[in-house]
């Protein structure tokens, strides 16, 4: 007798073209560009890294310049510092837009970005600049679907999704070890933390989910997303709120 063989889905899951990350790379690589002309053109001064907005405690919390929440994702450190960051953007960044869209890609990175600034203020309170944050965001929305849609892509999804872990724990050691060994440049945890943490629930709820549905039309089946922004769009505001509402929070806290 012999045993059926079992039948293989192929599954073609839609991609879009990653604009934004190649944007917000052609950004960050553009200002560290105009960073090194500045700095050779007031050599031997060293570059005012705090001028071009890097996340400064005090100049956030007592001359209430907030706006440095933001424009420190923009600033890198030196060519190392931009070099890891800008790899991890090119490869993670284009996965994550190209499957979840440039609109929930752009809401995961700026709202992760900014929950890192926001946990880098509040505990590190000292002096940071790098879009890991906002990485580290896409890096956890990276891990949320393969991990949600695990059944439908198999077992290739479960062993990236373990070397994504194994990835994950390699860089906050990295950044435990640069805190307690006196080197020339710590890596900031909290942000990478706080980033990391903001791009998996925001994922969670609004990146893709996707699920097969009948259909005649198209040899029995499709793939859906079940996550649409259109469906999940609420979640995103309440989250830009409870985190605007934080960040009140966090600089009365700070300031007073």
């Amino acid at each position: 007798m012999i045993e059926p063989t079992p039948e293989v889905l192929m599954l073609n899951i839609p991609t879009r073209r990653p604009i934004l990350t190649y944007i917000l790379l052609a950004i960050i690589v553009g200002i560290f560009g105009v960073q090194l002309v500045y700095a050779q053109a007031n050599y031997p001064r060293p570059e005012p890294i705090t001028g071009w907005g890097a996340l400064n405690y005090a100049r956030v919390v007592f001359a209430g310049e907030h706006y440095r929440l933001f424009t420190a994702m923009f600033l890198h450190a030196g060519e190392v510092h931009l070099l890891f960051n800008g790899l991890a953007l090119w490869v993670f960044g284009r996965s994550v837009e190209s499957i979840f869209g440039t609109a929930r890609f752009a809401l995961i990175y700026f709202l992760g970005g900014l929950t890192g600034s926001l946990a880098s203020l509040f505990f590190t309170r000292g002096l940071s600049v790098g879009a890991s944050g906002a990485i580290f965001a896409i890096f956890g929305a990276e891990m949320v679907f393969l991990y949600r849609n695990r059944e439908l892509l198999g077992r290739a999804a479960r062993e990236q999704l373990q070397s994504l872990i194994a990835l994950a724990l390699l860089n906050f050691g990295l950044g435990i070890f640069t805190q307690v060994m006196p080197t020339a440049v710590a890596i900031d945890n909290w942000a990478h933390g706080g980033g990391f943490a903001g791009g998996i629930i925001l994922a969670w709820f609004i990146g893709a989910h996707f699920r097969l549905e009948a259909d005649s039309s198209l040899f029995g089946a499709r793939l859906v997303d079940a996550c649409r922004l259109s469906k999940t769009w609420y979640f995103a505001a309440l989250y830009a709120a409870g985190l605007a509402v934080l960040t009140v929070y966090a600089l009365n806290a700070l300031g007073g």
